[in-house]
């Protein structure tokens, strides 16, 4: 049955997140012979882990007779198979309306991972003194895991916010604490510095993509590495922030296709602006690229984020549906020009 997080997103109708936890009603021999090729990574929230389902989504899976190892209340919720009904013994359901989430005696790692993923998916605040210090051997699956679900949330800079203050982004990414303190002029982002702005895009997507938040996170992670040159600040950070985030996802684990695709949004997270006074033909086949309607949304939260308004984002659009348009069309080129080969000759029309 779901429990844990797919629980609570079934409870508050959270869309769902790319894991599911499972309890699983029994020990862990009677799992292996239920389920083929369990993984056991020694994860504090979970017995066991599976490949993905038919939808992709991973499995997490929790034994029944383990006992409820969790660290906050809210996180025992599980959901009866098959039936819109919950499991809530333990005082739990009188605990899901609580603003103020405070966690019960368990290991750091574990509280750390509950309460960011509480904070960023169902708006609960944390308690005083919520988050402790980081160990220092967390593995990529967990990592990962948490980034997943934290990004997938509604607030997920709430989820950073709480791992940020605890001091477990500059232990484990510190690809991102380095965007603190990375200061932007006053004039294109008042909102502050790059860790501030990065935490401000997301209050702009319209749903909660996996793709395009890892984008986002990622997008200025170039900055911090970058030299002004030229009367640009950022000389060059989309270049560095490609391989930053290839380097970021390596680490924890991220299928490559996925980690080609983030590459590309912060590659290119820069061109939407100048899309429409370029010739399609200097793209080099950007604009074929299956996740350009992707980079355009990402070009959309990154602009909304500053003091500027959408006018450049609907010129951007304007100016890729009209590529769109003109390479469908057999007589003219994709700058829209005819196409010299598909002009009638001199002797066809007569001439």
């Amino acid at each position: 049955m779901d429990c844990s997080f797919s629980a609570l997103d079934a409870y508050f109708g959270v869309v769902s997140a790319p894991i599911r936890f499972d309890l699983f009603d029994g020990d862990l021999v009677d799992l292996a012979k239920e389920v083929d090729n369990l993984g056991f990574p020694g994860l504090p929230y979970a017995d066991a882990i599976a490949d993905n389902d038919a939808a992709g989504t991973r499995i997490r899976y929790r034994c029944l007779d383990g006992g409820p190892r969790t660290a906050f209340v809210q996180t025992r919720l599980s959901r009866l198979p098959g039936k819109n009904a919950y499991d809530a013994r333990g005082g739990v359901y009188e605990h899901l309306s609580d603003e103020v989430m405070v966690p019960e005696q368990a290991a750091p790692e574990l509280v750390i991972f509950e309460a960011a993923i509480l904070a960023s998916r169902y708006a609960y605040r944390p308690g005083s003194s919520c988050m402790p210090a980081p160990p220092h051997d967390l593995g990529a699956e967990y990592q990962r895991d948490l980034l997943d679900m934290v990004l997938t949330g509604a607030h997920p800079d709430k989820g950073l916010e709480l791992l940020e203050g605890s001091g477990f982004i500059r232990e484990y990414w510190p690809e991102l604490a380095d965007l603190i303190g990375v200061t932007h002029s006053k004039e294109f982002h008042p909102e502050g510095d790059a860790w501030r702005h990065t935490m401000e895009t997301f209050a702009h997507r319209k749903n909660p993509d996996l793709v395009l938040s890892l984008g986002l996170l990622l997008h200025d992670t170039g900055k911090p590495g970058a030299v002004a040159s030229g009367g640009h600040r950022f000389d060059q950070h989309s270049e560095l922030g490609e391989q930053t985030a290839r380097n970021f996802m390596r680490r924890l684990g991220y299928p490559r296709p996925l980690i080609e695709g983030i590459a590309f949004l912060v590659r290119y997270h820069m061109l939407p602006a100048a899309l429409p006074r370029l010739p399609p033909s200097s793209l080099g086949g950007v604009l074929d690229n299956a996740l350009f309607p992707t980079l355009l949304e990402l070009y959309r939260c990154d602009e909304l984020s500053t003091f500027r308004g959408p006018d450049g984002y609907y010129e951007a659009c304007a100016a890729y549906k009209a590529y769109q348009k003109n390479s469908r069309n057999p007589y003219r080129g994709p700058d829209g020009k005819h196409r010299a080969d598909s002009l009638p000759s001199s002797r066809s029309r007569g001439l």
